[in-house]
C-alpha cells in the first residue's frame, strides 16, 4: 500500500540488453528460476501461473515472454540494484527475486530486529542529500499534521474520540483498504459505479494521493515486489519501506513515473478530475472539518486520524514485510502479521494477499480477522458487490509451503 507520490511524464527508453560475449552455447531453458510473469497492464492478478524465466540473456538476443534479464537470479538485492540502475529503466520488465542469503552477506547489510531480513539503505535518508521542492513541501506538511496529532490528547473528549473512530473507519477501511486497494488496484470485486466513486472519495479523504497515482504505484509494488524497482522494498531498510520512500521524490519517481499501468482509471473522467484537482479536495476536507467542529475536530478527526491511518497503512509495507509468518510461497518477504491485520482492517494477512492478489478476502482462515472482507460480504448480500473473487482450495494447496520446506 502507498501514500502520495507525484506523477511524472513517461519517456525513458526501455532496457535493451546485448547478447553475452562468451563461448557458451545459446541458452534455451537452462538455469531457470520461478518468477511471476508480467501481468496485464490494466490490473495485477496473482492467479497467473508461475512462469520459468531464463536467468541469462539468450545469445540470439530474444526475450522470453517479454522478459529479458541478466544473471540476476541468485544475486543479492544490492547487486541487482547496482546492475539495474546502471542502465536505462523499463518499469514493465520483471526480474527474479533477489536471494535473501546473498543479501545477508552484503557488506553493510543489517538484520531488521526480530526478523530474518537483511537490509541496506540505498538512498541517503536524512543528511547529505538534495531535497527537491516537493520533498520540502511534503516534509513541511508531515511535520504540521504530526504536530497536530500530538496536540490532540490535550483536547480529549469522548465526542472527539467518536469523530476519530468514525473517520478512521471511513477513510482507512472504506477508503484505503476496500476502495483503493481491493477494488481499484486489484479489481477483487465490482460495485455500481456510483458506489465505487463514493468509496474512492473516502480514500481521497485519507490524504494518501489521488486514486490513479495510488493504484499505479501499488501495482508496481506487486509487479516488482522486493526487487530494486519496488518503490518501497524492505531490503532498503525498515524506515525506507515504512515512510522514507515518500520523502525522497527523486528516488521514488524512478520506479513509478509511468502511470500507464492504470489506464483503466485514466480513461474515467471522475478519476481524471481527482488527479487534476486532488489538492483542492484535501484542503476542502480539512476546512469542512474545522467549520463543522472547530479546532478540536480538526485535531482529532483531521490531524490525529490522518496520521493514524498513515502509519497503519505504512506498517503493511514495513512490518508486514519483516515480521510474521509465511504460509504461501510467494518468493518475497510478505508476512501474515496479526496485529497489522487488526489495525489495518485485514490488510496484515499480507502473505495471503501476495499469494492471491486478486482475492477480495485476505484473512483466508477462521481467526484471521478481516473487517474489510466482512464489509464486502455484506455488500454482496445486498446485491451491491458482484464478481467477488476468492482463491480456490486447489490454488491455495498449490501455493502453500510444504512442511518439509519450512526451516526450523
Amino acid at each position: 500500500m502507498v501514500a502520495s507520490v507525484a506523477m511524472a511524464p513517461a519517456g525513458l527508453r526501455g532496457l535493451a540488453l546485448p547478447a553475452r560475449a562468451s563461448g557458451r552455447r545459446p541458452l534455451v531453458a537452462a538455469r531457470q528460476v520461478v518468477c511471476q510473469a508480467g501481468r496485464d497492464s490494466q490490473r495485477t492478478n496473482a492467479a497467473a501461473a508461475d512462469v520459468p524465466v531464463l536467468t541469462e540473456v539468450p545469445q540470439n538476443g530474444d526475450a522470453v515472454r517479454d522478459i529479458m534479464v541478466p544473471e540476476w537470479a541468485g544475486m543479492s538485492y544490492d547487486a541487482q540494484y547496482d546492475d539495474l540502475f546502471s542502465k536505462p529503466l523499463n518499469l514493465r520488465k520483471v526480474t527474479p527475486k533477489p536471494d535473501p542469503e546473498a543479501q545477508a552477506r552484503v557488506a553493510g547489510a543489517k538484520k531488521i530486529p526480530f526478523s530474518d531480513v537483511y537490509a541496506k539503505p540505498r538512498s541517503k535518508l536524512f543528511f547529505n542529500r538534495e531535497y527537491t521542492a516537493k520533498d520540502k513541501m511534503y516534509l513541511g506538511y508531515m511535520a504540521a499534521v504530526h504536530a497536530g496529532a500530538l496536540l490532540a490528547p490535550f483536547y480529549f473528549s469522548w465526542g472527539n474520540v467518536a469523530m476519530f473512530m468514525g473517520m478512521y473507519f471511513i477513510t482507512g477501511c472504506l477508503g484505503i483498504t476496500l476502495s483503493y486497494h481491493r477494488q481499484l488496484s486489484h479489481r477483487s470485486f465490482t460495485t455500481p459505479k456510483w458506489l465505487e466513486y463514493v468509496f474512492a472519495y473516502c480514500g481521497v479523504m485519507a490524504v494518501q494521493g489521488d486514486p490513479l497515482e495510488w493504484v499505479s504505484c501499488h501495482r508496481y509494488h506487486h509487479l516488482h515486489c522486493e526487487t530494486p524497482l519496488d518503490p518501497h522494498s524492505v531490503y532498503e531498510g525498515f524506515w525506507w519501506s515504512h515512510m522514507g520512500w515518500l520523502l525522497d521524490d527523486q528516488a521514488t519517481q524512478q520506479r513509478v513515473f509511468d502511470t500507464s499501468n492504470a489506464q483503466d482509471m485514466a480513461k474515467d473522467p471522475f478519476y481524471r478530475h481527482l488527479s487534476q484537482h486532488y489538492t483542492w479536495h484535501v484542503v476542502g476536507q480539512f476546512l469542512a472539518i474545522f467549520l463543522l467542529g472547530g479546532w478540536q475536530a480538526l485535531l482529532w478527526a483531521g490531524c490525529l486520524r490522518t496520521v493514524w491511518v498513515y502509519h497503519i497503512t505504512w506498517f503493511v509495507n514495513s512490518a508486514a514485510h519483516a515480521w510474521g509468518d509465511q504460509e504461501f510461497n510467494t518468493g518475497d518477504q510478505s508476512r501474515n502479521n496479526w496485529w497489522v491485520g487488526l489495525l489495518a482492517f485485514g490488510e496484515g494477512w499480507h502473505n495471503n494477499h501476495h499469494a492471491f492478489e486478486f482475492s477480495a478476502r485476505h484473512g483466508l482462515k477462521d481467526g484471521q480477522a478481516d473487517m474489510t472482507w466482512l464489509v464486502i460480504r455484506q455488500l454482496e448480500k445486498l446485491g451491491l458487490a458482484t464478481n467477488v473473487k476468492l482463491p480456490t482450495e486447489k490454488q491455495m494447496d498449490r501455493m502453500r509451503i510444504k512442511p518439509a520446506t519450512i526451516s526450523a
